[in-house]
């Protein structure tokens, strides 16, 4: 079924009184969620730091040290996106989230931050790669460098193969010295996912399997 076939099974009907009650609930529930968040945030915020490798990644233009992604700023996020270095395309689900990025990423830069991706295959991959896709954002490449293997982002499997990771990394030049501050991976890169929090506030959420929702609500596997 596809999610422009409209479901069968709707929530009950009741009069205004009983939704706006139910609505209150909901908000107050949510107010909580909210006020958490920024608990967390704040302990964010007290986390220390650790200093990285300035790291030469390549680029079109060729060698890219990690601190010069900065630019003239001090706050850097660089998405890791997956791409492993003998595929053929991006990872549909990295795809999807990159496409989520702000339409106009320089809202971000007049915040001070610097953005920036980085994968695992060489940059003639990425560049073909991402002229397929029509994007702008700046795209380095971890391939000739021990990047992707120190912070995890690249792991080995019992069987040997290579299992990749997507994530961002959040960072801070002190001194002429790159330092991570943050990182997520999981489902800790939603909170930048735009499209999934409209998703989750519709009636009938992500649609996938996963999910808790009323019986009869269509749901599919998250990565099918």
């Amino acid at each position: 079924m596809s999610k422009l076939d409209q479901p069968t099974a709707t929530p009950p009907v009741v009069d205004r009184a009983r939704f706006e009650e139910a609505l209150a609930d909901q908000v107050a529930a949510e107010k909580e969620v909210t006020r958490h968040n920024d608990r967390v945030s704040a302990s964010r915020r007290r986390l220390p730091m650790v200093e990285v490798e300035d790291y030469a990644f390549a680029a079109p233009e060729g060698p890219v040290r990690l601190s010069e992604l900065f630019g003239d700023g001090y706050l850097l996020l660089v998405q890791n996106v997956m791409f492993g270095p003998d595929w053929d395309e991006g990872c549909p689900s990295c795809t999807w989230a990159v496409d989520n990025l702000p339409a106009n990423m320089a809202r971000v830069a007049d915040e001070g931050i610097a953005f920036a991706m980085v994968s695992h295959a060489p940059v003639a991959e990425l560049e073909e790669w991402r002229a397929r896709r029509g994007w702008q954002h700046r795209w380095v490449s971890s391939h000739d460098t021990t990047y992707h293997w120190d912070w995890g982002w690249t792991q080995l499997a019992d069987d040997g193969s290579q299992v990749l990771h997507p994530g961002y990394s959040y960072y801070l030049l002190s001194g002429g010295k790159p330092y991570l501050t943050y990182t997520t991976r999981a489902r800790g890169t939603e909170a930048v996912l735009a499209t999934a929090h409209i998703m989750d506030r519709t009636v009938y959420g992500r649609q996938q399997d996963w999910e808790d929702s009323p019986r009869g609500w269509p749901q599919e596997p998250t990565y099918g």
